[in-house]
């Protein structure tokens, strides 16, 4: 062999050589950023995850309030019924005993509201 082949043949070697290192550093850099990129995946599942049970968490909270609210505005409007229907007796019971006392005084005042009433609504309706 000649010296020019030699150095040719030595020359091949030498870049198979490089060529075989820097594919090797290459698979070690490419493992490397796989497994960068699934740890920051992973932790993006994670993160995910617990916006998902933060957002469940303030659905399940907001829930819980309106059914409180509704229970409790239940309730109070059933109070108010009654105490309404309670009124509303004691008030026809007054009424009903007055007109037996004085009904042409009863008729007077029940005529009175109602044109105080028609008056109110006219004066409403022209604004």
């Amino acid at each position: 062999m000649s010296g020019t082949e030699s150095n040719l043949d030595e020359a091949v070697v030498a870049a198979r050589r490089a060529a075989e290192r820097a594919a090797d550093r290459a698979e070690d850099l490419a493992d490397d950023l796989a497994d960068e990129a699934g740890e920051h995946l992973d932790d993006l599942s994670d993160r995910v995850e617990d916006a998902a049970d933060a957002v469940g968490g303030v659905l399940r909270d907001a829930r819980e309030t309106a059914a409180d609210a509704v229970e409790s505005i239940t309730a109070q409007a059933g109070a108010a019924a009654g105490e309404a229907r309670e009124a509303l007796d004691d008030g026809v019971a007054y009424v009903s005993a007055r007109y037996r006392e004085h009904p042409a005084v009863v008729i007077a005042i029940a005529a009175a509201a109602v044109v105080g009433v028609c008056l109110v609504i006219r004066a409403l309706t022209r604004r």
